[in-house]
């Protein structure tokens, strides 16, 4: 008896670890723009950097932008971290760059990111946000 419960107690957590979703990075470039504006919003920005194309500008420009962010009153953290957002306009330029259009529910103002596909990874080309080196119309 107690070795068909240790037995099915064994299966059990077999299953349960099966089963679990793997948390990795997200696998299209919609998923991986909405992964990064939620974590910037939530001032997460642990995830949203893992997300970044690694280049030096960027990771100068995301540095800069964390400054900034940590600088921000608590009450403006908040309302950030309590923001919706919607995307205004989902643009594939090509099999390997994407730009989306959003806004948030904070600053009510259209923002643009733009993800670029490097070894079958979706990234934020995070220097885009300031450049805006590909208009989308």
């Amino acid at each position: 008896m107690t070795q068909k419960l240790i037995l099915s107690f064994l299966v059990l957590i077999m299953l349960c670890s099966c089963s679990e979703k793997k948390t990795g990075r997200p696998a299209t470039a919609l998923d991986t723009g909405r992964h990064f504006i939620r974590a910037s919003l939530d001032g997460n920005f642990d995830n949203a950097g893992l997300l970044i194309l690694k280049d030096s500008q960027n990771a100068q420009l995301f540095e800069s932008y964390k400054m900034y962010y940590s600088r921000l009153d608590k009450t403006k953290k908040n309302n950030y971290k309590n923001a919706s957002y919607t995307i205004n306009k989902y643009a594939d330029i090509d099999d390997s760059t994407t730009i989306i259009n959003y806004s948030n529910s904070f600053m009510n103002k259209p923002m643009e990111i733009k993800l670029v596909k490097v070894n079958k990874e979706w990234n934020v080309d995070f220097k885009y946000t300031y450049s805006g080196n590909l208009p989308i119309d």
